[in-house]
């Protein structure tokens, strides 16, 4: 009679053949870990560095990605692309759902969704003020980090493979450089300016 080892290793179960018409197993290892909820979440360096260079175009890039996975998520008819163009307004909404979908796994924003979305709103507001004002708008981002952060944590809990959207391909290396010296240039006229 075997006793029960709770510490022993599992054993070995032979694969069976493959049925015909299935993926050899190289393909099969290439889905997604896991079936969660995938909202956009990329690095806090790559939101930090893409988006001053794009000149806010980032941000509404990751507003238009979590809009559309909110959409797939709830099965709404929201376009994406209007809720990312206009996303001063539609921020609150936004920040609350991605809120909502990670409190699922017992993940709090850091911040109440409201208050970063009048942060994000003053912020795209500061683009029309005179002289060096115009600067705190390459801040956008910043109330977009701790929303960013919960996707993060929330995919890390359900096991979303992340890579992807960390990597930098060669267009964003390209953008950085390029958006760079486009806003190194802005910010010394802004200087010489005043």
């Amino acid at each position: 009679m075997e006793l029960h080892d709770p510490y022993r290793a599992p054993a070995t179960i032979p694969m069976p053949p493959a049925l015909p018409g299935t993926l050899p197993e190289s393909q099969s290892q290439a889905r997604a870990i896991s079936d969660a909820a995938e909202y956009y979440s990329p690095s806090t360096l790559k939101m930090v560095l893409l988006s001053p260079t794009t000149l806010g175009l980032y941000p509404m890039y990751w507003f238009w990605r979590n809009w559309q996975a909110i959409k797939r998520e709830t099965g709404g008819d929201q376009w994406p692309w209007a809720r990312a163009l206009f996303s001063p307004i539609w921020s609150f909404f936004c920040f609350r759902d991605l809120s909502d979908a990670a409190s699922s796994r017992r993940r709090e924003l850091a911040f109440a969704p409201g208050l970063l979305a009048v942060t994000y709103f003053l912020l795209n507001f500061a683009s029309r003020l005179p002289n060096a004002g115009w600067l705190l708008a390459l801040f956008t981002f910043v109330p977009l980090l701790p929303v960013n952060s919960l996707l993060r944590r929330y995919h890390q809990d359900e096991r979303v493979d992340m890579e992807r959207m960390d990597r930098f391909n060669v267009w964003h290396i390209l953008v950085i450089i390029a958006g760079g010296l486009l806003l190194l240039l802005a910010v010394i006229g802004t200087v010489a300016e005043s």
